[in-house]
């Protein structure tokens, strides 16, 4: 397995993997002057967005070198309560604004489908990135949550998404509601330089083992697609979601 797993007590771990991942972002800037980072959607990452937009954290880092871009992003205005974009302005870009501001590439939802703004997305990425092996744009850092049914991005189970072999951006609905997310495809999320799983809470817990210790398909727990991956690959767990691990991953 090609995996670090930490854990960290729930009250301290906002800011321990904001200072994770504060000190890989200075990381990058030191070696070559900039970094792109794909963030994630929900209340996890939303936490450590806050963590990284306050002090000291904040006057850590170079901001105005960093380009942030989504992982996925949900059918609605930006302005809507579950636009992702919405919550990264209110958590991170915002307040790091205030010192030097980042820069931000939103899925343009105001595109007449979800289809155009697929596409148009995956220009963004392919001219924001850099280019990795065989031809496929990279990010440095690459930070993904979970469902509690498995998902990590908005690739679902059993969706059609996690045999997409050629487009790095593509559609797809929620498989309960019905409603359009635009996603990254699994040939963009293998090639990132790092990934950083970030997971917290009981409710997680037994999937959390599933996707560690367990044997399900990708098909049935699209998240088990990031032990595919030959790059850095870190899972980031509060004592919650690990309390179903049965075998010690740190170090």
């Amino acid at each position: 397995m090609n995996a670090l797993v930490e854990v960290f007590e729930s009250r301290l771990y906002a800011g321990s993997v904001a200072d994770e991942i504060v000190a890989s972002i200075s990381d990058d800037l030191a070696d070559k002057g900039s970094c792109t980072v794909g963030l994630a959607g929900g209340g996890t990452p939303g936490n450590i967005y806050r963590a990284m937009a306050a002090p000291p954290r904040v006057t850590e880092v170079e901001w105005d070198k960093v380009k942030f871009l989504l992982g996925d992003e949900r059918w609605v205005p930006h302005e809507d309560i579950l636009s992702n974009y919405r919550m990264v302005q209110e958590t991170l870009v915002g307040p790091l604004s205030r010192y030097q501001r980042p820069k931000t590439f939103p899925v343009d939802t105001s595109l007449g489908s979800p289809s155009e703004a697929a596409a148009r997305y995956e220009t963004v990425l392919r001219n924001e990135l850099e280019m990795g092996d065989q031809g496929v744009p990279q990010f440095d850092i690459l930070l993904l949550g979970i469902g509690e049914d498995g998902h990590t991005a908005s690739l679902f189970p059993n969706s059609p998404l996690l045999s997409e072999a050629r487009k790095l951006c593509d559609t797809c609905p929620h498989p309960t509601d019905g409603t359009q997310r635009v996603s990254i495809t699994p040939p963009l999320l293998l090639n990132a330089r790092r990934i950083f799983v970030l997971i917290t809470g009981e409710g997680k817990s037994e999937m959390v083992r599933r996707i560690l210790e367990g044997e399900d398909p990708i098909e049935r727990i699209p998240a088990r697609l990031v032990m595919q991956s030959k790059s850095r690959v870190s899972f980031f767990l509060d004592s919650a979601a690990a309390s179903k691990l049965k075998a010690s991953y740190r170090g």
